[in-house]
């Protein structure tokens, strides 16, 4: 029980309001989805937008990598040595990614006895939350066909992606343009129908009689693919093409458009057309997307990841996750700066060219002479 909790339960002090819109009978079973999750996953792995959309948000939120810092060496040492026993840059990228697509990442936190010590992603699509009258979360339900597993609250990590308040899950980045997503799988289906007929329309063949009728039809069938009908006799075909005025590309682009809107994410094709300025708009803007989701994600492990860590170990500082490579002083220098140094005799050229090679530029090594100069 945390302080502020604590507190409350001295003070006699209660939530009032009703948040859970669930019925009692769901608050045993869990709360259901409001969406198929599986559409969720379906147009995930099929639509390449889409998919594009998840990986490419994943890759800037978790895929750039984490370090930590704390000023106590060893709750550092700590963290780091269980980060590497379970692996914790890949679970980071793959919660992030299911919480995405579902709306919400689930990780087990497995104890032995009060200790921590190991985490496992839990497929998103077989969780279920329990929730009590003022949406208090009381436990979780995994459903896997006739399986039902019940976790506590403690020993679940729910991430969840733009949770509204009193809701019990995350939304995922693909609702707003699911319905969007499910017109255009339709439409590719029908413009597939569309450009066969095009291509090979069907012939009306008209004719004096019935019986001309049925011998042109077993000519018809005895043709090959390549060879043309030569026939005598009052014959007149008349192809069914399509209309060339019928236009789909304005709403084939409609639909595109809301689709990259919707998806919140810099995609190759999104911008292809636009100006420099234009682009540089778009990209603050999903970094600044990206940068709240980080903290959201750093905050949550710290709190119910590193906090379990270092107190099992008798310790209270608990270490920072920071998202990207380490920084040292090394990389707010200048060029301008190094040589400032050189020039004040604080540090020696041979120092100067070590500092520069460490920053990343290519500083040859002077060769001895050996050799006896020509006279």
């Amino acid at each position: 029980m945390g302080v502020w909790e604590s507190v409350k339960k001295r003070l006699g002090l209660e939530q009032k309001a009703v948040i859970a819109k669930a019925a009692s009978l769901w608050r045993s079973l869990g709360e259901p989805h409001e969406d198929d999750l599986q559409d969720y996953e379906k147009y995930y792995r099929q639509d390449p937008v889409a998919k594009a959309a998840v990986d490419f948000l994943t890759e800037l939120i978790a895929g750039v990598g984490y370090y930590t810092t704390a000023e106590d060496e060893r709750a550092k040492q700590v963290v780091d040595r269980f980060a590497e026993q379970v692996n914790l840059d890949e679970i980071l990228v793959q919660a992030v990614r299911s919480m995405l697509i579902y709306g919400d990442a689930y990780i087990e936190k497995v104890f032995k006895g009060k200790r921590l010590v190991g985490l496992q992603l839990v497929p998103s699509s077989t969780m279920r939350v329990k929730r009590d009258r003022k949406g208090r979360i009381v436990g979780y339900v995994q459903q896997v066909q006739a399986t039902k597993i019940d976790f506590k609250p403690e020993e679940i990590l729910q991430l969840s992606y733009c949770r509204l308040p009193g809701e019990a899950y995350g939304i995922s980045l693909l609702k707003p343009v699911l319905s969007m997503l499910k017109t255009k799988e339709s439409v590719v289906k029908a413009m597939d129908k569309i450009l066969n007929r095009y291509a090979a329309p069907k012939v009306l063949w008209k004719v004096p009689t019935p019986a001309d009728a049925e011998r042109l039809k077993a000519l018809l069938n005895s043709l090959q693919p390549d060879e043309d009908p030569i026939i005598s006799g009052d014959v007149q075909p008349n192809p069914l093409t399509i209309d060339p005025r019928a236009r789909f590309e304005f709403f084939y682009d409609y639909l595109d458009r809301q689709i990259f809107e919707g998806l919140k994410a810099p995609l190759l094709s999104w911008l292809r057309n636009a100006t420099e300025a234009s682009a540089k708009v778009m990209l603050e803007s999903i970094d600044r997307h990206v940068a709240g989701v980080q903290r959201y994600v750093k905050r949550r492990i710290e709190a119910e990841v590193f906090r379990l860590l270092v107190e099992a170990e008798g310790l209270s500082e608990v270490p920072r996750l920071n998202w990207g490579m380490p920084r040292t002083k090394l990389d707010d220098l200048s060029l301008d700066d190094i040589g400032n140094l050189v020039k004040n005799y604080v540090i020696s050229p041979a120092q100067a060219q070590v500092w520069l090679a460490k920053l990343g530029f290519p500083v040859e090594k002077e060769e001895e002479n050996t050799g006896e100069e020509e006279s």
